[in-house]
């Protein structure tokens, strides 16, 4: 009788000290191409493109009494606009935006586990005008990552955001025509890591 309670109160000793691995990863990347062309007389056009992303991720191990979370978002924003009077006027953009994160934590130790994130952005542009009128292009991408960790042991945040913003224009006035190329382009990055 002693025999079977002293095996039951071991197993069910030993299966409430269990510790469940955590691993978490996530990653997301938005990229697009917008233009515009005009051709006088008296023309104009414009476009924007907006591209959203946004993701969670919760994971809980009751045993070991851990609780990791982490969450990333990221927008990029293109708008292009040309008014012509006369001669034409173009607008090429590129632009991408990108990140990923990974969270790992082994249970049941006395450690805050291991978390790696990075978000990056490239941008490029041209305006090209030959004539009279105004051009405009912009740019943007904003990212933002956030990473927590709760444990018996204490607890660890991370959190990092990136914007990047290029802007070009050009414009012809009333003296004559006027010719240009106007260029530019962007490129950042970062990261972080924590270790146990």
């Amino acid at each position: 009788m002693f025999k079977g309670l002293a095996v039951a109160a071991l197993v069910l000793l030993l299966s409430s000290a269990s510790m469940a691995l955590i691993n978490q990863d996530q990653a997301f990347a938005v990229g697009n191409a917008n233009s515009v062309f005009a051709a006088g007389p008296d023309s104009g056009a414009a476009n924007t493109n907006a591209l959203t992303v946004a993701q969670n991720q919760l994971a809980t191990d009751g045993g070991g009494h851990i609780t990791t979370f982490q969450g990333e978002a990221g927008s990029l924003v293109q708008s292009a606009g040309a008014s012509v009077i006369s001669g034409i006027l173009g607008i090429e953009q590129i632009g991408a935006g990108g990140g990923g994160q990974v969270q790992l934590h082994p249970g049941g130790v006395a450690s805050l586990g291991f978390q790696d994130q990075f978000l990056n952005a490239g941008m490029n542009q041209s305006v090209v005008g030959n004539g009279l009128g105004s051009a405009l292009a912009l740019q943007n991408f904003v990212g933002f990552q956030t990473q927590l960790t709760f444990t018996m042991f204490g607890a660890s945040v991370n959190t990092q955001s990136l914007g990047v913003a290029l802007f070009d224009a050009f414009g012809g006035n009333g003296n004559g025509p006027a010719a240009a190329i106007v260029s530019g382009g962007a490129n950042f990055g970062i990261g972080q890591t924590q270790t146990p």
